[in-house]
C-alpha cells in the first residue's frame, strides 16, 4: 500500500527537519518497504513574525500499512 507521512519545519533549520526524518527513516525501516518519493514545499506568510517560511516534506512509502507516530 502506499502511504503518506509529512513532516513540518523551518526554512531557516533544514538540518532539525532532516534529521526527524532521518530518525523517523531509521525507527520504522523494517516497516517501509521502500521509499518511493519524497515531495518538499516551502510557503511563506507575508509579514510573518519568525521571519521564515515553513518547509514541508511529503514522504511517500510502500508498506504493509500506514506507520504511526
Amino acid at each position: 500500500m502506499f502511504c503518506v507521512k509529512t513532516f513540518k519545519g523551518y526554512e531557516d533549520k533544514v538540518q532539525d527537519i532532516d534529521a526527524r526524518v532521518n530518525g523517523w527513516i531509521q525507527t520504522n525501516g523494517t516497516s517501509i518497504q521502500r521509499i518511493v518519493d519524497l515531495k518538499i514545499a516551502m510557503g511563506h506568510e507575508t509579514n510573518a513574525r519568525s521571519a521564515s517560511g515553513d518547509l514541508v516534506y511529503t514522504l511517500i512509502y510502500l508498506a504493509k500499512q500506514p506507520i504511526s507516530d
